[in-house]
């Protein structure tokens, strides 16, 4: 049986985006299902808001916010400061704190509902954004973005900040997350091409090709749960496509949502099912493997194939490897929806008061969504963001020159309507750490087969309340 406890495995630090706004493990460790209501933070600071000094005569614009990494603090700083430049009379309060979901999420909850809100606020997608706009304490985007923003956006602008057919925020920066890495020079040793994966079938003859030969088709780190999970976030995209495993997503965290699909269904029990079969072509001790170790053997040359979020790039980084990492997007199954090029992404999102200076905070939106804003995030955070601008001066590492151009492409070739967020963002948190990331050990021990685990997991949706 899987343990009954929802407590979170330990976080693996390497594996953290820490160039960017978004931590993607950090950001996890509350639950999106908590509420405004339940928030009790007595201690806590108001951000203030829209403030007008007339000694001054300037405007101040409260920005609460997560950049607090040196570099993303640094850029973000600059930009600012650009702002206000631009825009005479006008100061940003950089309302910056510690990048840990511990303390972030529960203290943006209690901002927007204190007297003083913040004007514009960077949180999670998802859930966290979900119960704000329930609140009532949030601004309806959707004129705005559909008359300024759209245009401008790619795979990801408003994923996990759309509800009731309204869009509460748009994104300040993603991950693209079902990214199956290869190395090239190993491959070509069995006769084999990375890039010629476009489907199941064609990974699974290569997988078979390497395990025949003697070689290592995947490096996995299983010890620290959440790699599973990836893997059956996958799948469950491929069989279902984006618009099912969103909703099936959403009935965890959302009332009045349709009944299907369900976790009980023949795709979602295909996909479950893949997952198993992959078992075969993982390294021997993969269950006690931790992720950071996987991701070294992988970058060490031990393996042709490796499954992981894009933030393996700042590894590469630190750990450079003697090959040019290739990545694809997890592969289509035949016969059913997903495309290949469909994307998994983290989210985080920007998020406005709904009695924030409106025109001010267009002012804001729209520098912050601007090209060269963009181009000079994306170069000082290597953060991918899903704006247009002009990628090819983009200037990072030549380490990760390939890898960077790559992830763009895929955020550009997904188009608007392309992504879903992780279910670890998605889904309600005690659900998605004891049936998907405990689950994922289950499945591979034999303790659990995917027709019990994903009735237990029905069954809890229904019992939360979902559809």
């Amino acid at each position: 049986m899987i343990p009954t406890s929802s407590a979170r495995p330990t976080k693996n630090p390497p594996r953290e985006q820490t160039l960017s706004s978004l931590s993607r493990r950090e950001v996890l460790k509350i639950g999106g299902a908590a509420t405004l209501a339940s928030v009790v933070a007595p201690t806590l600071v108001s951000c203030g808001t829209f403030i007008k000094s007339d000694a001054a005569k300037t405007t101040t614009l409260t920005i609460t916010n997560r950049w607090s990494d040196p570099v993303a603090r640094k850029t973000m700083t600059t930009l600012f400061t650009k702002f206000e430049q631009e825009n005479a009379g006008v100061k940003i309060k950089n309302d910056v704190r510690p990048n840990s979901g511990d303390t972030y999420q529960p203290a943006v909850r209690t901002a927007f509902a204190s007297s003083s809100p913040p004007d514009i606020a960077t949180n999670i997608a998802g859930p966290e954004v979900y119960n704000l706009a329930n609140a009532g304490v949030l601004r309806d985007l959707t004129s705005f973005y559909k008359d300024q923003i759209e245009v401008r956006g790619l795979a990801g602008t408003t994923t996990g900040m759309e509800l009731h057919n309204k869009i509460w925020g748009i994104s300040g920066g993603v991950n693209v997350g079902n990214i199956l890495w290869f190395n090239p020079d190993y491959l070509k040793k069995y006769g084999l091409d990375g890039t010629q994966v476009h489907s199941w079938d064609d990974w699974m003859q290569q997988l078979q090709t390497l395990k025949a030969k003697g070689g290592t088709p995947i490096y996995y780190g299983a010890k620290d749960l959440w790699p599973g999970g990836h893997y059956l976030n996958d799948l469950v995209q491929r069989t279902l496509g984006n618009n099912a495993t969103s909703t099936l997503y959403n009935r965890t965290v959302l009332a009045k949502q349709p009944a299907n699909p369900k976790w009980t269904d023949a795709a979602v029990t295909e996909a479950f099912q893949k997952f198993i079969d992959l078992k075969p072509y993982f390294q021997p001790g993969y269950l006690g493997e931790a992720s950071a170790t996987a991701d070294a053997q992988f970058l060490s040359g031990q393996s042709g194939w490796h499954e992981m979020g894009g933030w393996l790039m700042n590894t590469i980084l630190s750990q450079t490897p003697d090959f040019q990492p290739g990545l694809i997007l997890f592969p289509s199954l035949p016969g059913y929806p997903g495309k290949q090029s469909d994307v998994t992404i983290a989210n985080t999102s920007l998020l406005v008061g709904k009695n924030a200076p409106w025109d001010l905070v267009q002012k804001f939106l729209l520098f912050f969504t601007r090209p060269d804003t963009v181009l000079f995030m994306v170069e000082n955070m290597n953060q991918p963001m899903p704006y247009k601008y002009e990628t090819d001066k983009v200037k990072v590492d030549a380490k990760i020159k390939t890898i960077f151009d790559t992830m763009n492409s895929m955020l550009t070739h997904a188009g608007n309507n392309g992504a879903v967020l992780y279910n670890d963002e998605a889904v309600k948190v005690d659900l998605y750490t004891k049936y998907i990331w405990q689950g994922s050990t289950a499945l591979l021990t034999g303790s659990l087969s995917p027709t019990k685990l994903l009735q237990q997991l029905e069954n809890d949706t229904m019992a939360t309340g979902g559809a």
